[in-house]
């Protein structure tokens, strides 16, 4: 009996909480904000009824300008376009920014309402540098309009450059869905025409090798240590010949094809060159003829 009257006494008080709970919350506090609201309102009436019309346009123009200082510091936002044409000059102002880097096609795929506001998706194909790709990326996800992107593809091709030397590419294929209004009531573009200066940034590709397929030629006439001749060497200096006849004098740290002087080793009669081929790096020694030392 004690059990069932301690049950019934705990279900008894449950229920008056709970009741008491949804008085409160459904009742009692949404008068009190009802009429706190209505207060609210009655008193931002009388606030402007002893202003004159010059204190009132003062007012307006310190709460504009609250706003406009807020939409300034925004990172984002949805621009204000007549047309969809804009849209489209819009994202082709972006991509000339990179048009001698890149070669890329744009196509619209569909326009989709979304109440006040609408989104133009495109579809950006194309080949490149994988650093220039980035750097395009990057100009939508930092600019202040509001992009999403979705990548389909990103594949490494080799290509033959205007030389004729193959070069890594990539393949890149995604979706840009760009949002903008047609309502002119949201048209902030002249308080934020400073945010339209675009900066492009560059990264190191990805999809570069290491090793390279192709060695640079020796454009500039440097000395090539490849059947190359150690004639004199000096504390300071040597003197070499390259396997053309050509003689050279260099000091450490001088730079020959495909790399540097980095020793020189009087004592022993030799001198030392790091050679980058291609992605492996070679250390290649020259040492003076017995004829010469003797000499």
């Amino acid at each position: 009996m004690r059990r069932r009257r301690r049950r019934f006494v705990l279900f008894v008080l449950i229920f008056i909480t709970a009741a008491s709970s949804y008085y409160f919350v459904e009742y009692s506090y949404q008068k009190e904000l009802i009429e706190l609201s209505k207060k609210s309102e009655n008193e931002n009436e009388k606030l402007f009824d002893d202003k004159s019309p010059a204190e009132l346009i003062s007012i307006l123009q310190e709460k504009i300008d609250s706003l406009e200082s807020n939409i300034k510091v925004q990172e984002k936002r949805i621009p204000y376009y007549s047309s969809p044409i804009q849209v489209y000059d819009r994202v082709i102002q972006i991509i000339n920014l990179l048009d001698e880097k890149l070669d890329v096609n744009l196509d619209k795929l569909s326009s989709e309402n979304i109440n006040d506001f609408r989104m133009e998706k495109f579809q950006i194909k194309g080949e490149g540098k994988f650093k220039y790709l980035f750097a395009l990326i990057n100009l939508f996800e930092t600019s202040p309009e509001l992009y999403k992107i979705n990548i389909k593809e990103i594949k490494q091709i080799f290509s033959p450059n205007k030389d004729g030397k193959m070069e890594e590419k990539v393949l890149f294929n995604f979706t840009l869905d760009a949002f903008y209004t047609l309502n002119p009531e949201f048209n902030f573009d002249s308080t934020l025409s400073n945010k339209n200066l675009r900066t492009v940034f560059y990264i190191s590709d990805l999809f570069e090798s290491l090793i390279k397929m192709e060695i640079p030629s020796n454009e500039e006439g440097l000395f090539e240590v490849d059947g190359a001749k150690l004639l004199a060497i000096m504390p300071d200096a040597v003197y070499l010949i390259d396997k053309k006849g050509n003689s050279f004098t260099l000091a450490e740290g001088d730079e020959v094809y495909l790399g540097y002087l980095t020793k020189i080793d009087y004592q022993n009669h030799s001198c030392e060159f790091l050679l980058n081929k291609g992605g492996i790096l070679e250390r290649v020694s020259l040492q003076l003829d017995d004829k010469e030392i003797k000499r």
